[in-house]
């Protein structure tokens, strides 16, 4: 089945839209319960947990017409890796959709809104922004919202900070309690 621009376009709005909804009611206060691989509790109200995302499967849904334009979608997945990137321990799925291509001469870098959902040992958390795509295989370094949690993450907030290394991502989530 074959669908037009438009209608990818609303489809996306509308899985957005509904992630939105659905995590507004898991926001909350809370940090994570309890002290995995990664997780450094030395800053008073504040934890974080590092995780490293390793060898991503990258599809990009090119619409019309051919090279990056507005409502382009990039759907990736790819294992989770402890802070040292030595023990699996669970996977990323993540997609963007552009909002802003670098169409003009000015523009050096398209703009993509991202929606990721990290799945751990014990539960998920899920964070979203906009992210600066220099080229489309990866994005520069930046920060998105963390929009909620299941499991032991459940009423997480904070911030996910990502900094791209190759065919790895530094994954750095500051909690705040």
């Amino acid at each position: 089945m074959v669908l037009s621009r438009t209608r990818v376009v609303v489809l996306v709005a509308m899985v957005a839209a509904a992630l939105g909804i659905g995590l507004m009611g898991t926001v909350g206060s809370a940090s994570p319960k309890d002290n995995d691989d990664g997780h450094n509790n030395g800053d008073k109200g504040r934890s974080t947990l590092t995780v490293v995302s390793k060898t991503p499967e990258i599809e990009v849904l090119d619409l019309d017409p051919q090279g990056p334009t507005h409502g382009d979608i990039r759907v990736t997945n790819a294992p989770l890796y402890n802070a040292t990137g030595a023990k699996r321990i669970g996977r990323l799925d993540l997609f963007c959709v552009i909002t802003d291509p670098a169409d003009e001469s000015a523009e050096k870098a398209h703009m993509a809104e991202c929606t990721k959902t990290f799945t751990l040992p014990g539960g998920e958390i899920s964070s979203q922004g906009v992210e600066v795509y220099p080229k489309l295989s990866a994005p520069a370094p930046g920060e998105d919202a963390i929009t909620g949690g299941t499991g032991k993450y459940a009423g997480v907030r904070g911030e996910q900070r990502f900094e791209p290394r190759g065919t790895k991502v530094i994954n750095i989530f500051h909690f705040i309690d």
